[in-house]
């Protein structure tokens, strides 16, 4: 043991011992004492009393080692501080253990770490934590290599789930010391997620020195980095970290990345799957496909080769010249013993999710010709091609034996042998079963696609579906060459009577380069018609003699399909087995090949959607601005319309009632005057007064019951009838407009139904107001006038003079006919047609109202509009000013698609780059 290792231990004490002396250690050290005290010479006692002091220290008699140790002034003063703070320690007294342990002064790196461990445990002992950090990090930088410092400083980062210190910790470890502890240790800690915050090329240093100490865990890091980083923002640097790693180091041939090379495959296709744009993986895809390909070997670098040469194709000059040069090595001598259906089919879903989750569906041909392709009960498609007139219809009914259509047709029909007869109809957006084959002709009338199962002799013994076209010479040449690539083999029909136009050869020449891997054999049709055998070979020698230089290969089968098809099923059965040969190794190539045709016909047709898109956008713009113009010319209107009734029934409403008062006006006064003739000679002039107001009551109550209020009544009625009549002029303009504005719109978009409830409601309003309306009797001879006054006092006082009732009656029949009445018949008019000007005031909200659903729904198909058109400028500017979200991973689909294509040819035609 070491002078230090015993100061640490606290066993310094055992210098003073010997071996054979068995006394107590604190004996021997008191004899010690006495000894080196009574020397004549200089003595120094610290030695002895540092001994002591641990003694004590490990007898619990913690303050005896204290009094011991604070009396040392020698080289071993800072280890007795040590010891005192550790003695204070024990003793509880914390807060002087800290005060001790830093102060101590020494240039001695053992006892700084062991003062620093000992500072730790103090302050994480006493909750001091950020003291804690700072003292741990510390003791590391002092000495990462004393004994438990890093391990110490490690528990202590995970136990505060401190993930940046102990990541940190771990990487400057594993670069320090090589050592596979600390290999594992940040392996766990990626692998844990505790990496992720961290830039990836923190990790560089890590990588490098891993990859040169031990290959196998540097696999398993990468593996753990990779796959944190995966669906993260870093992700992208992280691919450039580690490329950039690969392409420094020294690639050791020997060593197997296999696992490395299946992580870059599948981080391409992650890359590429439409969540990036171009300009970001620029910069990540040339050294991420040079360092696939540097890793791979002859057994697995087809697909990185090809990848390589794919993405170089699109965009040339990106990747080093040796990658593409190994690239083309690979492609030229390498075989593909795989046929990537499986990888074929994940691409066409790839694109179908993304168009999908971009608002494009993928055109549902597409879809059900993938499903048809892979059918496992149908080993062969052919496809039957020829001119109107060919013979080709007749040749299909003949295979048939029936007549399901008559002459040539626009549409493509798949014949399935199946046990029954069932048609469906495919289209772009789905496939529907149809009853009957009537109803197929009526849909076959404009071009379509059409599948039909029935039982064929023919289909059933080859395994084989047909695919009918229609006619060479007709507009549908396009959807024959978009056909002709899924097809495994084409009949080509000729009419036998005129066998092989300029325009026939012409078509074959097109065929041939579009698809000159298509097999192309030929059904001579008619040959009834022509006179002899000989004559009909001598047309099949001729026919082939033309077409040596296109497809020399080519065969051709004389055909009649007016003879019996048991006549003929042999031969054509032969010709099948012989020219068209089934191949159960090639088919999966071929629908490989299938597969990667059908999702070029998808990106192109995307491309197509895209551009329609645009212009969806824009005529959808232009559309509802005009109807946005037409609609607040009809919101004007409608307003107008509105006004303009409220003015109009309101107008009547006032007309009636100022006629109806001015005949009270005129007619109350007139039927006063006339109670005139109830004054009599002999009547009673003392109660005269009383008997006129009661008769003149009586005449104004028959006039209200009898007169005013059945005309009254009449008059409302006919001013609503009149009213009912504008309302109905009104709804018939805007039932006009609604179904102008729904023959735009293609739907019943608006109604501008108004509320004639309204009628109703007036008149039960003027019912009630008519029939509560009660005449209450006015004080018309009872009032205090100078003039009825007096005609009262007199009729009084001189009422029982005989003589004196000639001059009453005189006066009284005067004062009745001259009389005005102006405030009894003001009075009577204003309480009769209260309720009528009240009802008046509630008219132009009532007539307002009429309109409101009307105008309300305008104003919200006008909001919904505005809606429209904002939405639709927004999408057309994104889609304008971020054409990247819908190119870039189109264009990566492409490379996709050529690497798929390019592994389907390896080692057949690709050509070297100059």
């Amino acid at each position: 043991m070491t002078r230090e290792d015993q100061l640490i231990e606290k066993s310094f004490y055992e210098t003073f011992l010997s071996d054979g002396d068995n006394r107590r250690p604190s004996r021997i050290l008191g004899q010690a004492y006495f000894e080196e005290q009574n020397r004549e010479e200089s003595f120094d006692l610290s030695y002895i009393r540092f001994a002591q002091g641990e003694i004590y220290f490990h007898d619990l008699d913690y303050e005896a080692a204290i009094f011991k140790w604070e009396n040392i002034k020698n080289e071993l003063e800072p280890w007795a501080k040590m010891n005192i703070a550790d003695a204070y320690s024990q003793l509880g007294l914390l807060s002087a253990a800290e005060d001790m342990y830093n102060s101590i002064e020494t240039n001695e790196d053992t006892l700084k770490s062991e003062v620093a461990l000992k500072l730790f445990f103090l302050y994480k002992e006493r909750g001091k934590i950020d003291h804690a950090y700072e003292t741990i990090k510390k003791a590391v930088l002092l000495d990462p290599d004393y004994p438990n410092v890093t391990r110490v400083a490690r528990d202590f980062y995970e136990e505060n789930e401190d993930d940046e210190n102990a990541v940190k910790l771990a990487v400057d470890e594993l670069i320090r010391t090589e050592k596979e502890e600390w290999f594992s240790v940040i392996t766990s800690y990626v692998k844990a997620g505790n990496t992720k915050s961290f830039s990836p090329d923190f990790f560089a240093d890590a990588l490098l020195t891993i990859h040169d100490v031990n290959k196998q865990s540097f696999i398993s890091f990468t593996h753990a980095l990779w796959n944190s980083y995966r669906n993260e923002e870093s992700y992208l640097q992280w691919i450039n970290t580690i490329n950039e790693l690969f392409m420094i180091v020294q690639h050791e041939e020997e060593f197997e990345w296999n696992s490395i090379v299946q992580l870059y495959e599948k981080t391409f296709i992650e890359l590429t799957d439409g969540r990036y744009f171009l300009q970001d993986l620029q910069v990540v895809i040339p050294n991420l496909l040079s360092c696939w390909l540097k890793l791979s070997t002859r057994e697995n670098g087809l697909t990185p080769a090809a990848t390589v040469l794919a993405w170089n194709e699109i965009f040339p000059g990106h990747i080093i010249q040796d990658s593409i040069y190994r690239a083309e090595a690979v492609i030229f001598e390498v075989e593909n013993n795989q046929s990537g259906l499986q990888q074929a089919l994940q691409l066409f879903k790839t694109v179908k999710k993304w168009a999908e989750g971009h608002s494009l569906a993928v055109d549902y041909k597409a879809v059900w010709w993938l499903e048809e392709l892979l059918n496992s009960n149908i080993k062969q498609h052919f496809l039957l091609a020829g001119f109107e007139g060919s013979g080709k219809t007749t040749f299909i009914h003949s295979l048939l034996g029936e007549k399901p259509y008559k002459g040539t047709t626009a549409s493509m029909v798949v014949y399935h042998d199946d046990d029954e007869l069932s048609i469906s109809q495919i289209t772009s957006t789905g496939h529907r079963f149809l009853e009957n084959q009537r109803e197929m002709l009526e849909e076959m009338e404009e071009a379509s696609l059409f599948q039909v199962k029935q039982p064929c002799i023919f289909l059933h013994e080859n395994q084989c579906a047909i695919i009918d076209t229609p006619s060479l010479n007709g507009s549908f040449r396009n959807e024959f060459f978009d056909t002709l690539l899924l097809a495994d083999g084409v009949f080509f029909v000729l009419d036998g009577a005129d066998p092989l136009s300029d325009e026939e050869y012409n078509v074959l020449c097109q065929m041939k380069k579009f698809a000159p891997d298509i097999k192309v054999h030929f059904i001579l049709n008619k040959v009834d018609l022509i006179a002899s055998d000989a004559n009909t070979q001598a047309t099949i020698n001729d026919i082939k003699r033309k077409v040596v230089n296109i497809y020399p290969e080519a065969d051709i089968l004389p055909y009649s399909s007016l003879h019996p098809f048991s006549q003929q099923s042999s031969k054509l059965n032969m010709f099948v087995n012989t020219h068209y040969p089934f191949d159960m190794k090639e088919k999966p190539n071929k629908r490989t090949a299938n597969v990667l045709t059908l999702i070029r016909h998808v990106l192109t047709d995307l491309l197509h959607k895209r551009e329609e898109m645009e212009k969806g956008f824009i005529y959808s713009i232009q559309w509802n601005e005009d109807i946005l113009g037409r609609l607040k010319g009809l919101s004007l209107k409608l307003t107008d319309l509105q006004h303009e009734k409220v003015e109009t029934i309101i107008a009547a409403y006032r007309t009636l009632l100022k006629e109806s008062k001015t005949e009270l006006m005129e007619t109350i006064p007139r039927l006063l005057k006339e109670s005139s003739e109830y004054i009599k000679e002999d009547s009673d002039f003392k109660q005269i007064h009383l008997n006129l107001n009661e008769k003149m009551n009586e005449k104004i109550q028959s006039y209200i019951d009898e007169t005013l209020l059945p005309t009254v009544y009449h008059q409302l009625d006919t001013w609503v009838s009149a009213s009912h009549d504008e309302f109905l002029e009104s709804q018939s303009f805007l039932v006009e407009m609604s179904e102008t504005f729904n023959d735009i719109y293609q739907e019943k978009k608006l109604s501008l139904q108004c509320d004639f409830a309204l009628l109703d409601d007036w008149r039960r309003d003027l019912d009630r107001m008519t029939g509560r309306i009660q005449f209450e009797k006015e004080n018309i001879m009872l009032k205090k006038k100078p003039a009825q006054l007096i005609l009262k006092g007199a009729g009084r006082l001189l009422g029982t003079m005989n003589q004196s009732n000639n001059m009453l009656y005189n006066q009284y029949k005067k004062y009745v006919e001259n009389e005005t009445y102006e405030e009894v018949t003001a009075s009577i008019a204003n309480k009769l047609f209260l309720p009528f000007e009240l009802f008046e005031k509630g008219l132009s909200q009532d007539v307002s109202s009429f309109f409101q659903g009307a105008i309300q729904e305008v104003k919200d198909t006008i909001a919904e509009t505005e809606t429209i058109i904002q939405n639709g400028k927004e999408s057309l500017d994104n889609m304008r000013s971020n054409p990247e979200v819908f190119y870039d991973p189109l264009k990566l689909f492409e490379i996709n698609l050529l690497q798929q294509e390019f592994s389907l040819q390896a080692k057949k035609d690709y050509s070297r780059t100059g």
